[in-house]
């Protein structure tokens, strides 16, 4: 099977050249894409197509299958995130797709910006980059899967690599598991 070309992180080809060069006006500015599963190469093509700026972080993911082949992709560096630079009117367009489950209002541009352009700085390097799941001690959180799925908790620290210890109170108690990043999600405040 042949191999995909790479996508396009970014839009337009200036996104990182000069802070001013992509739409000047006051009205520009950053929106959080949280996408449908799997969606975010496709939404990304849908609003290069439509002349929108944007920023898709990507890396090299590199594995092996149990037999040992070793099966390369491209994958984005936050699932299920990307940043659009625009309008309303391009916020708009990047809805109608219905590839979008939620449009996320940045209200510190300046150090979302700074932030994306380290990102890009990182990536642009060709060093090897791989997420940092940012689960910090004292976040509350919701296990996903596997047998305490819907419990919710606080990590207590950091393990070794990717495990966490959480508690789980019930009847004014606390347990301790170990859990690894991707069985919990941070718990949303309201």
């Amino acid at each position: 099977m042949p191999i995909l070309t790479t996508e396009t992180d970014f839009y337009p080809e200036n996104l990182w050249d000069d802070p001013h060069a992509v739409a000047c006006d006051t009205a520009s500015k950053w929106w959080c894409l949280h996408t449908k599963p799997r969606q975010e190469k496709a939404v990304a093509r849908d609003l290069q197509g439509a002349g929108v700026a944007f920023y898709l972080p990507q890396i090299n993911n590199e594995r092996r299958t149990p037999q040992g082949r070793k099966l390369k992709s491209v994958l984005p560096l936050f699932t299920g995130y990307l940043f659009l630079k625009g309008d309303d009117n391009d916020r708009m367009v990047a809805i109608h797709g219905n590839r979008v489950a939620n449009v996320l209002q940045v209200f510190d541009q300046s150090t979302l910006e700074q932030d994306l352009r380290g990102i890009h700085k990182f990536l642009s390097s060709g060093l090897h980059v791989s997420t940092e799941p940012q689960v910090l001690p004292g976040t509350k959180v919701q296990i996903r899967s596997g047998p305490l799925a819907g419990a919710a908790g606080t990590v207590v620290r950091r393990g070794n690599g990717d495990h966490l210890v959480a508690t789980v109170q019930f009847l004014s108690c606390g347990a301790s598991v170990e859990l690894r990043d991707w069985q919990i999600e941070p718990m949303v405040k309201r």
